[in-house]
């Protein structure tokens, strides 16, 4: 675990090292982050998280290109591979069923996996 309090766990998704937060135990919601210079999940929702975390199991991932996840010079950046990024995140994490919330940039990225894959989801921002 590093210092950092931004830095915490670290998923391998399809290559690329992937930051993410998680406390709490209960159903599983994931936060999605905004957008904008040094935004991070920890940045974005470090004072949600602990009020969640009392009856939820809180996931936060760095989207790829922001915070403390890996930017790859080749990663196609856009809508398509966020959504390919996220998918595979919950995918490493063994998600099956969760909740999602998102703010700004996030909220956006939220309606735009929800839409692309309806079944199975519990809800969406």
């Amino acid at each position: 675990m590093s210092a950092n309090p931004e830095i915490a766990h670290t998923v391998d998704v399809e290559g690329i090292a992937t930051n993410y937060h998680r406390l709490g135990s209960g159903p599983p919601v994931v936060l999605l982050h905004g957008s904008g210079p040094g935004v991070s999940a920890y940045a974005n929702w470090r004072l949600t998280m602990p009020a969640l975390a009392e009856r939820f199991t809180v996931i936060a991932p760095d989207i790829v290109g922001f915070g403390f996840t890996d930017r790859p010079e080749a990663f196609p950046y856009g809508l398509d591979a966020w959504r390919a990024h996220l998918l595979g995140f919950v995918d490493a994490l063994g998600l099956e069923r969760f909740s999602l919330v998102g703010n700004s940039f996030g909220g956006g990225l939220a309606i735009s996996l929800a839409a692309a894959h309806r079944s199975g989801w519990i809800g969406s921002c």
